[in-house]
């Protein structure tokens, strides 16, 4: 039975004793009133406040002007989801079609339309009682039970820790009708553990018990009211009928002014006992996991992956790992990017997890325990001279987009369930696997011997082809149980993702670009955290590494240790680096190679080696200048402290082949 006391109604009127008046007949009704007498308070707390129906004065400002429609701007300008009644002494037909005409998603400004002079107060009673019967569903008999102990405060902490204190009870007042809306028809309900939460949402299993007791279990994804209903059209529109999650059933929303749910019918047995990806791998309970992902891949996904799967050639693949993993936002420029290094090598020294020093284009990594430092080309660089490499064998289709440890669940049969649909959408289909893989790498393995993680990156880039077997030797036991889990997943991708190697490590090469760009270098992390970004500067860098072998293979040994120029293809080599230059750039680079460890003079550079006549003081050795400063940036690890291409000052230009000491 609904309790009138429960309902909190806002009545706006700029008269006073019609205000007062109507506000003592609600409140002896049980109804719980909010007052305002003008049109910015009516809008103010209509919008930051919990209310379940407003009563509207339609002329707020100027009472005897026929042209003052305020309070129907305050119900056009304030959230559709909340009812309204409209009050007036004048009325018209013209007023009353405006106001309970639909938008185009079917929304009126106000739902009733009351004449002041034609309206006793017991007849306002029961118009609001027959508006609340109509339009609010809310269960106030529903019985809320948490499981472990929680408050929707809580959960209104998590979804939005920005807001305010002053707006908290509201809120949470506000969330509780969310899911009392949402389960309106049951009699009890139980709240789990929040599984998984990210950008404004959280998803948690809900028991649900009817008057007889009977159960039914549903996954909740409840949050920020845009954010939910984005996913819930993501997943309605993207996903066809056909091809719907095999073990959650048909879902039902709820929205309230600031928040949304979906819930999402479960049909496993046993809810109560699944556990996360995650939970299942710090559990060490690898032989539950390996089934499950092959359960997760080929019954769950792979009905997804067979429909509309097709090469998409035009589609710049690089780009959209941008759009998905939000690079550009996450970095505004690669400079701000590289600033976060020495950031991150101070947290990393504190942590006792490595010694980490930027050397000009490398990184060098100093193992603590084995007095070992290892060296591999700085991973950045590679994004900033545009070298990654693109590959376009990688077929597209409808993915998950975001398969991580807390977004699949694994029963006590071994089969996975998907959580989570918010990424839903056509993309290339190896992202469901890369970032499965990523989570298990960054999240999931948190062994505090960096050694480790070094030693499963280098198996990882010692295979061939997807489905190579990865050697185990000198692992520790948790890095074995990460290896094979890594193999099940692409194992799985080889069958089903439709791409080669090349194509899987770009992808993961974008994703743990991504991860290092959430680094804030004003927060202090755990070490496990810190570890986490290490790996993925790790990772990044070692296939950057991986990468630059591949294309020097075949090359003369000067090319890796310093410069080496090809004068047939006129290419350039910088240890090991190819480098772009402009036909200017190569004239002037080509006239120092030729002379190596010589003064070249300005003039002798511009009449051999450009063709341009002497000019000490005019504008051909200004342009002279800004080739070679462009030069130097190209070549140069830093063009502040040059090794290769020095400034004789008054003179000229010297170009050493091999790295020199910065010549003072």
């Amino acid at each position: 039975m609904r309790k009138r006391a429960d309902f909190q109604i806002l009545l706006a009127d700029d008269d006073p004793i019609f205000r007062q008046m109507s506000q003592q007949t609600l409140q002896n009704a049980d109804f719980n009133v909010v007052t305002a007498a003008n049109p910015n308070d009516a809008r103010t707390i209509l919008q930051n406040e919990r209310i379940h129906l407003a009563i509207l004065d339609m002329r707020m400002e100027r009472g005897e002007d026929e042209k003052d429609k305020s309070g129907l701007l305050v119900a056009k300008q304030t959230s559709p989801l909340i009812p309204k009644i409209i009050l007036t002494k004048f009325p018209t037909y013209q007023d009353v079609v405006e106001l309970l005409r639909q938008d185009l998603q079917g929304h009126q400004a106000a739902v009733e339309f009351l004449d002041k002079r034609k309206t006793e107060m017991d007849d306002l009673v029961l118009a609001v009682q027959k508006i609340l019967d109509q339009y609010v569903d809310i269960n106030w008999d529903l019985g809320i039970q948490w499981q472990p102990h929680n408050t929707f405060l809580q959960l209104v902490n998590c979804i939005t820790p920005d807001l305010q204190d002053s707006q908290l009870a509201s809120r949470s007042a506000e969330f509780e009708d969310l899911f009392r809306k949402l389960f309106s028809d049951f009699a009890q309900i139980i709240i789990g553990q929040v599984i998984t939460q990210k950008n404004g949402r959280l998803m948690l299993p809900v028991f649900a018990f009817d008057a007889v007791g009977v159960e039914t279990r549903y996954i909740v994804s409840c949050g920020c009211q845009t954010a939910v209903l984005a996913e819930n059209q993501r997943y309605q529109k993207r996903v066809p009928d056909r091809l719907s999650i095999k073990n959650l059933g048909a879902l039902n929303s709820a929205v309230t002014t600031n928040f949304g749910a979906t819930a999402y019918t479960f049909m496993g047995n046993d809810l109560e006992a699944a556990s996360t990806v995650a939970q299942l791998f710090r559990k060490r309970a690898i032989e539950d996991l390996l089934p499950a992902i092959d359960h997760l891949y080929q019954t769950n996904l792979g009905g997804w992956y067979e429909t509309g799967r097709k090469q998409n050639k035009q589609a710049d693949v690089h780009a959209f790992y941008h759009q998905w993993l939000r690079l550009d936002e996450l970095i505004p420029s690669l400079t701000q990017l590289q600033r976060l290094l020495p950031a991150l090598a101070e947290q990393a020294l504190s942590a006792n997890l490595v010694e980490l020093e930027v050397e000009g284009r490398q990184l060098a990594f100093r193992l603590h325990h084995e007095d070992k430092i290892v060296r591999f080309p700085d991973p950045i660089e590679l994004m900033a001279q545009n070298r990654v490499p693109k590959t376009e064998r990688a077929l597209w289709g409808i993915t998950h987009g975001r398969i991580q440890g807390n977004t699949v669940l694994v029963d006590q049969q071994k089969r996975a369930w998907l959580l989570d649909f918010a990424q839903v959408g056509r993309a290339p289909l190896l992202i469901d696997f890369v970032s499965l893989e990523t989570a298990v790498k960054f999240d999931l393995f948190d062994h505090p011997d960096f050694s480790q993680r070094l030693a499963i990156e280098a198996k990882l880039n010692q295979t061939k082809a997807l489905h190579d077997t990865i050697d185990l030797d000198n692992l520790g036991a948790e890095a074995i149980n990460a290896i094979w889990v890594i193999e099940k997943i692409r194992q799985n991708a080889a069958e089903l993702a439709g791409c080669d190697l090349d194509a899987y490590r770009q992808a993961q090469y974008f994703c743990a670009i991504a991860r290092i760009a959430t680094f804030n270098p004003e927060t202090f992390y755990t070490r496990n955290k810190v570890a986490a970004y290490l790996h993925a500067l790790l990772n990044a860098a070692m296939l950057a590494q991986l990468w630059q072998n591949n294309q020097s293979n075949g090359l003369p040994e000067e090319a890796s240790l310093g410069i080496w120029l090809d004068h047939r293809n006129k290419n350039v080599w910088v240890e090991a680096r190819p480098i772009e230059l402009t036909s200017q750039e190569f004239k002037i680079l080509r006239y120092l190679y030729q002379n190596p460890g010589k003064l070249c003079e300005y003039d002798d550079i511009l009449q051999d080696a450009l063709n341009e006549p002497a000019d000490p003081y005019g504008d051909g050795l200004n342009r002279l200048h800004t080739a070679v400063s462009r030069l130097r940036r190209k070549i140069e690890p830093d063009a502040r402290t040059p090794h290769y291409l020095f400034t004789v000052h008054g003179r000229g230009y010297r170009l050493s082949l091999t790295p020199q000491s910065v010549e003072k």
